[in-house]
């Protein structure tokens, strides 16, 4: 994950979900052992509470469906 991280450049850091905990419990797998989960984000608001689950079919225009949803 970390070579992938450099390689990208990403500035900020990456988290791995490697027992899929994170990704069951917000829907993106539904069991440990799920080959590939689906591609979803969660908008979590301020006070630590999802406001909104997106599954994410278009990747390009993703930001700007969250962005219109902040207002």
């Amino acid at each position: 994950m970390k070579a992938w991280s450099d390689e990208t450049s990403h500035t900020f850091q990456l988290l791995y979900d490697s027992d899929r905990s994170v990704g069951m419990a917000y829907g993106a797998a539904e069991s440990a052992d799920q080959e590939k989960p689906s591609r979803v984000s969660v908008l979590i608001g301020p006070d630590g509470s999802v406001l909104k689950t997106y599954e994410v079919s278009d990747a390009v225009g993703h930001p700007d469906a969250v962005l219109a949803d902040l207002g």
